[in-house]
Order: structure tokens, then sequence, then C-alpha cells
């Protein structure tokens, strides 16, 4: 176990270049667990940026990796190019465990909407109503969004996208933003997973690494996402952890 443990480890530094060593105290930063799975506070490390310092549209303080932050704003530079008066804003960055478990709580309690229910507590059945927030919502622990690789932009509605300044947006993004390394990672024609989410991106150079990082995690101990208590319903619906995070157009696997 200890010989698996040291390779994910490696394998893990191998794919980014993250301060997780500290030279003052001799020990590792962030476990490479804790990292994939955002229990940590990025607020705080170096290798996160605010993308109110790059001047990137976004909405208050968004944070996501440097090296992402870098790319996105040279890809939307060139999109100002073409399209001077129509701004890509950036509404989500990066998030942790705790965020993302508040919105998936609320929700399973009904405190926050969720897409296709009117009212979630009728639903008694914790796997139906796990299915019904994952729609369009993550379980904690498992959302792209704690890896700083992926980021949400404008507005959160398919529709957004189909006419106007959305549309040109999207296919202006369709196009171009792989030669700048995002993608899309929830298409329509995947027949597992979330919803489709035009307004979701992610830099692939690293979320690919991450992805399957994660998946070794999850080998390692899938109990990171079904023991009791973890978060609402966790130890009746963390089966479907990998599932969803597999779930991704292929230009993200």
């Amino acid at each position: 176990m200890l010989k698996k443990i040291l390779f994910t480890t490696f394998i893990f530094i191998m794919y980014c270049n993250f301060n997780l060593f500290s030279n003052e105290t001799g020990i590792y930063m962030i476990p490479v667990s804790d990292f994939i799975t955002g229990r940590f506070n990025f607020t705080a490390n170096e290798d996160f940026v605010n993308l109110r310092t790059y001047n990137i549209p976004c909405a208050g303080d968004t944070y996501l990796l440097r090296e992402v932050a870098d790319a996105l704003k040279v890809m939307l530079n060139d999109f100002k190019k073409e399209h001077k008066d129509i701004t890509i804003s950036i509404t989500s960055g990066t998030r942790n465990f705790y965020t993302q478990k508040k919105i998936w709580d609320e929700k399973w309690a009904g405190v926050r909407w969720v897409s296709g229910t009117d009212d979630i507590t009728k639903i008694t059945d914790p796997v139906q109503k796990a299915l019904m927030i994952l729609r369009y919502s993550s379980m904690p622990g498992t959302s792209r969004h704690h890896w700083g690789t992926d980021f949400d932009i404008n507005q959160l509605r398919n529709g957004y996208y189909a006419n106007g300044e959305g549309k040109i947006i999207y296919q202006w993004l369709v196009r171009n933003a792989a030669t700048y390394g995002f993608a899309q990672p929830f298409k329509s024609d995947r027949k597992e997973g979330y919803q489709e989410e035009k307004w979701h991106w992610s830099y692939t150079p690293l979320s690919k690494k991450f992805l399957k990082t994660w998946n070794e995690i999850y080998r390692q101990d899938p109990g990171l996402f079904s023991k009791n208590g973890i978060f609402e319903g966790s130890e009746k619906v963390g089966y479907l952890a990998p599932i969803y995070v597999n779930s991704v157009s292929p230009e993200c696997k």
C-alpha cells in the first residue's frame, strides 16, 4: 500500500508544478487526495491566482490555477479582437469541497432550488433524489471545479447560447477553444452523467491528468465519497461518484 501511495504522489507531482513541498517544514503542504477532492484552501496557495489580478472579467474574487489563467487570458484577448462589443465573463472558478458540500446539502434539504423539480423533499428514495441533483450539481469531492482547471461563463442556461451574444460566444469557443487548451466537458452526446453545460469549460492539459489521479484515489479508497456523514446521502449514493466524474466528452479524457 505504501508503494502505491508513493507512486500516486509521484505521478501527481509530475502532472503539475504545485508548491506541494515546503522547504521550511520539510513536509508536503497539500496531500494529493486533499487537492483532488478539494479539501484545501486554494486562496492561500500561490499556484492559484485571483482572476481580478489578470484583468479577466469575473464575478467577484474568482480563482483558477495560474497556468489556466494564463491560457484563458490569451483566449479571451483573441476573442475580444474579433468581438469588441461582447464580453466573456467568468461566473465561477475554483470551488473547494466545503463550498460544494454546502450547495449539495442545501439542495438535498430543499433549501436551494433544484432544476427539474418543484420540491425535492417529496422524493424519498435517496438515489432518485441524488440523480435529480446530479443533473447539474456534483457531489462534494467529485467536482472538476475543485481542480482550478474548470470554470463557468456568462449564464448557466443552455438556451442563452442558442441566440444573440450567447450563440456568438459558444460558436467561437467550439471553433477555437481547443487551440488554447480548453474543451467543453459536458456535451449533449454523452450517454451518462450530467446534463449538457454549454457554459462549462475545462483546461485539458491539466484536467485530463487530474481525472486520472482522481480515479487512482477512488480505487485506493472509495470510502472518501461514500462513508456516512461526508455529505447528505453519501452512504447511499456515493457509489455514483465515478460514473459522473468519468462521464465527460472525449476531449477531456
